[in-house]
């Protein structure tokens, strides 16, 4: 499937309405809540688990969200790296 720019920010637009909803999350939160939003909202375009995290880390780059310090833990049981809204102002749209 190809990523268009439209898809990959409805994507991201998604990931930040679940930091949006549930706050800090790991990696693997995240990619539980988002399939779990997909349901609810079919509009939510598909994403494989990587593409989610990849997603992720360009809104970390561009600083809309961030590492946090609270301690999270992987579906394996490693430690993980917990993110957040850099800004509790920030909106999902606040992208564009």
């Amino acid at each position: 499937m190809e990523q268009t720019d439209e898809r990959v920010s409805r994507v991201q637009v998604a990931i930040l309405g679940r930091f949006a909803e549930l706050g800090p999350l790991t990696d693997d939160e995240l990619v539980r809540a988002y399939a779990e939003a997909r349901m609810d909202m079919p509009d939510i375009p598909a994403a494989s688990p990587q593409g989610i995290r990849s997603r992720r880390a360009e809104l970390a780059h561009r600083g809309i969200v961030r590492a946090t310090t609270i301690p999270g833990l992987s579906a394996y049981g490693r430690a993980a790296t917990v993110w957040a809204l850099a800004s509790a102002e920030r909106q999902p749209n606040a992208i564009f």
